[in-house]
């Protein structure tokens, strides 16, 4: 079985399993619970290289998928993409300045300098994560590409 034409699914659980462990981090340290905050971010960074290396795979074997819906919907679909591109080439240093300024990465004992740029990498983080999972609904089920397209 060839893998390549599965990576888009594979994707997609990717970005989903990503959204839902920021969601868990942010309750955790919403709930002052550091142990399970550093787990679940720890394992949305891990879910997140992995989506990351298959997902340039990916698109080094394929190219561009060209987008087959016509009408109202291009631009709506383009805007979505556009900003889930640029937003997730933001995330990375931002993820990793916030991980920088992790505490238990610091020789200081405070958590500002982390929570102060986790307040904008996390909405960031968050955005790519259900932005990439829209994309890849609208792309590969509302408005499926042709055999060959």
């Amino acid at each position: 079985m060839e893998l390549i034409p599965i990576l888009p699914h594979f994707h997609a659980v990717l970005n989903l399993a990503s959204a839902i462990l920021l969601f868990g981090g942010f309750l955790a340290i919403r709930r002052r619970d550091v142990a399970t905050h550093r787990k679940r971010m720890a394992a949305a960074l891990s879910v997140s290289v992995v989506f990351l290396i298959s997902y340039l795979t990916y698109h080094a074997a394929v190219g561009n998928v060209k987008f087959a819906g016509e009408g109202w919907i291009r631009p709506v679909y383009f805007t979505l993409l556009i900003s889930h591109v640029g937003l997730a080439a933001l995330s990375l240093p931002l993820i990793f300045f916030t991980l920088r300024r992790a505490p238990w990465l610091l020789v200081s004992t405070t958590c500002e300098p982390h929570r102060r740029i986790a307040r904008l990498t996390w909405p960031v983080w968050m955005f790519v994560s259900i932005s990439g999972l829209v994309v890849y609904l609208m792309a590969f089920h509302l408005y499926p590409p042709t055999a060959g397209g």
